[in-house]
């Protein structure tokens, strides 16, 4: 893989998620969490992609995946959950669809996020009171990157951290500290973002894309983003896609 940048990436990484039906427990039990990791690590060779790092919770799991093709992720997470639904289908003795929707999935191209956005990924159970330290949850890759079993090749991990073999001790700092690895002060916008677009799918039940084409509905969205996070107008203008001129109408009008 060609050297790029670490400060500017393209659009190759991508924050995936997907979440169980009404957001059921499907992956309550280890067994459903070793199923989807198995089925997880077994399929990326054939759809050539790496997994930079996972977190399987109880309802969802957080994917973070590196890939110069758009079609090939699409049909690995179309895989994955079609195989992953057939057994959990079987298992339960059910019918029907397992997951909420297809995928959500973010682009990262920005070197801060894409370093936040691992760390978010393996802090997930932490916020939710499931452990205390990341190292204690068995089904995420923080433990798989500490013990150097990443499914990262040489490249692609001294594009992300600035050598071919992760230094453990500032690995953990990255997760620990106020300080990320490499960047301070990172923003956590993004991340955020991605929470209160799934709010709203389930509030809606409609895709993201379907809920912002009703204009009518922007301002009563942009104000409660507003009130939920700290996101520039412009970062907004995007989420929504709208002029920035609207949301500042929207924003002075309140």
């Amino acid at each position: 893989m060609a050297r790029r940048s670490r400060e500017s990436l393209s659009t190759s990484f991508f924050h995936v998620i997907v979440q169980g039906i009404n957001k059921e427990y499907i992956f309550e039990q280890n067994k459903y969490k070793e199923k989807y990791l198995k089925i997880l690590k077994s399929r990326k060779e054939k759809y050539n992609l790496d997994i930079v790092s996972y977190c399987i919770m109880s309802n969802h799991a957080h994917i973070l995946i590196h890939t110069d093709s758009i079609n090939n992720l699409s049909m690995f997470m179309k895989r994955i959950n079609e195989d992953y639904a057939r057994y959990y289908n079987y298992v339960e003795k059910r019918v029907g669809y397992v997951f909420k929707g297809r995928f959500l999935s973010e682009p990262i191209t920005d070197y801060k996020y894409l370093l936040n956005c691992i760390a978010y990924i393996h802090k997930n159970p932490v916020k939710a009171n499931m452990v205390e330290k990341c190292e204690y949850y068995p089904y995420s890759s923080y433990n798989d990157y500490l013990r150097n079993v990443s499914f990262l090749n040489e490249n692609l991990c001294e594009l992300i951290f600035g050598s071919k073999k992760i230094d453990k001790e500032k690995f953990k700092q990255m997760h620990f500290s106020n300080k990320y690895y490499f960047m301070e002060n990172i923003d956590m916008t993004d991340e955020n973002m991605m929470e209160i677009i799934i709010d709203y799918e389930n509030e809606y039940s409609k895709d993201w894309n379907e809920i912002i084409a009703n204009k009518d509905d922007i301002e009563n969205i942009v104000l409660e983003i507003k009130k939920r996070i700290s996101i520039s107008n412009r970062n907004l203008a995007k989420y929504l896609n709208v002029n920035r001129s609207t949301i500042n109408k929207i924003i002075k009008k309140s």
